[in-house]
């Protein structure tokens, strides 16, 4: 193992907060042990570079070490500080040191930042992180996603983890059980990642083999695959670890899905035919019918963003919330002829109010920026906040998505000496999985390129903007999207669309408070 894996460290507070003798880890077996972490100086900083140097060759002979065996995981670049980490290689008497340059030191240790991710995959192995490290999610070893029964998810488990592994047993004790409080043999798994992760295989698995499964799993079944169960279903899960809507999708032979949501407090990014498609399944039942009427106005948002794509959309919405003028519109469409060489302020092309608009946001190199893209991603932004702040959009798409062919899947297990008992799992519908949704423009409107239309961040079982962060594949700038399928009411939509909107403000009218260090980024308008 070469310590000069140690570079580019992330930022954190982290190892100021470790203790002598925690551990750290990385995929390839390596462990270390944390020793110490001391600050130079103790507060404040040093006077010069050359302050700073003169104690770092005291501090390494201090050490028994040269300078130079010290791994720094960044550049000075004006830097009058830093802290050295020291670790041993867990089973041998072999020690290393990181240093990390800083402006100042606190004299609250916690305010020193010095992460726990190490680089070259050594990460501090705390419950979470070994959970994370368990390799259990199904995205981290299937390798065929899509159409599965429970027979070749079983053969996914066997070839990644071994025939005769504990994670193989574990799924065929499951599978030939019956009834709850199933004891499963604990062997080396961890038993909260068998819990969060693992069992997000067995929960659709229990559906389809008609497994008992407690509270209303049923009821989702009557409605949305019309009583013919779900032993001919087939399953399928997501490829990327996070960002979807659902965990795994139960497709019958007629192609009717439902989608299961494992407790997880996460976020997920949906677009508007995601959306729509909700809407479609909600059409298609007596309740969901009169919620579809009861959220008009939140639908024709999503009908104005669908019909007008990349551009229209977000000016079609910046002219229904009295923000621009439809002659303000047609200007922002004009600058379509112009590029990075233009100028657009003063040539009498916008309003007064749109050059505001248009000089407002700030671009990284405004050299470089596409007339109309930086003009649309001003509006489209103001058309996002607008929404998020002043209308009830969030909390009628969630009961929208909830309402929809959702079923939130609970699991409870225990540990009790050698075995896990898998007690049961519950099922929630409506669900309650969906706790917020926003409308987002950051990952489409851009100063000088278009990525798609407005999409939407939706946060599940509890999460705040602010702790989660998923990304997207945008859409094609103004690509023509697929039509509804006929059953979906296309023509109530439109007739909402076409009119003026009466959508309920919210309480709060203002500005959102934007941290920059959080997911949510600091924006320019």
């Amino acid at each position: 193992m070469d310590m000069r894996d140690l570079l580019n460290i992330l930022e954190g507070v982290g190892l100021a907060n470790r203790r002598p003798g925690e551990h750290f880890a990385n995929p390839e077996g390596d462990d270390l042990t944390f020793q110490d972490l001391t600050f130079y100086p103790k507060q404040g900083a040093y006077d010069s570079p050359e302050a700073l140097n003169a104690a770092v060759e005291q501090t390494a002979a201090g050490q028994g070490i040269t300078p130079e065996q010290i791994h720094w995981a960044n550049e000075p670049r004006g830097s009058l500080a830093f802290g050295l980490a020291k670790f041993t290689l867990t089973g041998t008497d072999k020690d290393y040191y990181l240093g990390r340059y800083m402006k100042n030191i606190s004299p609250n240790r916690a305010q020193n930042s010095f992460s726990n991710d190490l680089p070259g995959g050594f990460k501090y192995q705390s419950k979470v992180a070994k959970k994370e490290a368990s390799g259990y999610k199904p995205s981290d070893f299937l390798t065929q996603f899509q159409n599965n029964t429970p027979e070749t998810i079983l053969a996914q488990v066997k070839r990644a983890f071994g025939d005769d592994s504990d994670e193989a047993n574990a799924m065929t004790v499951f599978m030939q059980s019956s009834g709850e409080n199933v004891e499963i043999p604990k062997g080396n798994m961890n038993p909260d990642a068998f819990s969060n992760y693992f069992c997000e295989l067995l929960q659709p698995m229990a559906l389809v083999m008609g497994k008992q499964v407690r509270g209303n799993a049923r009821e989702a079944e009557q409605v949305f695959f019309q009583g013919s169960g779900y032993r001919s279903c087939t399953i399928s899960f997501n490829a990327g670890v996070s960002g979807e809507l659902y965990d795994s999708l139960l497709v019958n032979p007629q192609g009717k899905q439902i989608k299961i949501s494992s407790k997880a407090k996460d976020g997920a990014n949906a677009s508007v035919i995601n959306i729509l498609k909700c809407v479609k399944e909600l059409g298609e039942t007596d309740a969901g019918q009169k919620l579809v009427s009861k959220y008009a106005d939140t639908i024709s948002i999503l009908q104005i963003i669908k019909d007008g794509g990349h551009t229209d959309g977000p000016l079609n919405l910046a002219v229904l919330f009295d923000m621009i003028t439809p002659a303000e519109k047609d200007q922002v469409k004009s600058l379509k002829r112009f590029g990075p060489e233009d100028d657009i302020i003063g040539a009498n092309l916008l309003s007064p109010e749109l050059e505001k608009m248009y000089s407002d946001r700030n671009a990284r190199d405004m050299s470089k920026i596409i007339p109309l893209e930086h003009m649309l991603a001003a509006i489209a932004y103001r058309v996002a906040d607008y929404v998020n702040e002043n209308t009830n959009f969030g909390k009628a798409a969630s009961e929208i998505l909830n309402n929809s062919a959702l079923v939130q899947m609970y699991t409870s297990t225990k540990v009790r000496g050698d075995v896990i008992v898998l007690e049961s799992f519950n099922a929630v519908y409506p669900s309650n999985t969906v706790t917020g949704v926003m409308m987002r423009a950051d990952k489409s409107y851009m100063s000088t390129q278009g990525k798609g239309n407005l999409v939407f961040k939706v946060l599940k079982n509890g999460a705040t903007d602010e702790e989660t962060e998923v990304e997207t594949d945008a859409e094609a700038p103004d690509a023509a999207e697929p039509a509804l399928p006929a059953k979906t009411s296309v023509k109530d939509l439109d007739a909402v669309s076409s009119r003026r909107s009466n959508i309920k403000a919210a309480d709060t009218i203002g500005e959102p408070e934007i941290e920059p260090n959080f997911g949510r980024k600091k924006r320019t308008r």
